[in-house]
């Protein structure tokens, strides 16, 4: 079973760090996104009672793992999402490309930006979730002042339709 489903409903949210003034770019990435109005409905602490009971059945269930990591980080949990996809990534790397996307997440909203910055990385060089990752990666830097690093990846988000990099590209990039 593919989880894409599960990835276009997560949306990515970095949360308001501000290193400088200059790095100004990502405040506009800490807007919550609702991917659509059923999401609204979705009781996730039942979620994680559900998977919780499943795993404790059989705690090699890599679904119940992945679907309650994500289920804590739309919680905010995300120390104990981060805890289960550690946990998925040892026990399958199968799954290590969802279980990365997701663990950039948890980090980004934990605000560790360099372990969300190396997941990011790592996704690009293996070719997955490219629009995503650019993007945020760009936006990580940054957090960091690397302008020339957060505007090459804006860029190249903005080139692969993610609407946020564009944008961050054309109002605080110099061509």
């Amino acid at each position: 079973m593919r989880i894409y489903p599960l990835m276009i409903a997560c949306s990515l949210a970095i949360t308001t760090y501000i290193i400088s003034d200059e790095a100004k770019a990502h405040r506009q990435f800490n807007k919550v996104k609702v991917s659509n109005v059923n999401e609204l409905n979705v009781n996730y602490r039942a979620l994680i009672k559900k998977h919780s009971k499943e795993l404790r059945i059989d705690k090699t269930n890599k679904m119940a793992l992945l679907a309650r990591a994500y289920s804590k980080g739309k919680i905010n949990n995300y120390k104990g999402a981060l805890k289960d996809i550690n946990s998925l990534i040892k026990m399958d790397s199968n799954f290590n490309k969802e279980a990365i996307y997701f663990r950039a997440w948890f980090h980004v909203n934990l605000r560790n930006y360099s372990e969300a910055m190396d997941d990011y990385s790592s996704l690009i060089e293996n070719n997955e979730y490219l629009k995503t990752s650019y993007s945020n990666r760009g936006f990580i830097k940054d957090i960091f002042r690397d302008q020339k690093g957060a505007c090459s990846d804006w860029k190249i988000g903005g080139r692969l339709g993610n609407k946020d990099a564009l944008s961050a590209f054309e109002n605080y990039c110099k061509s």
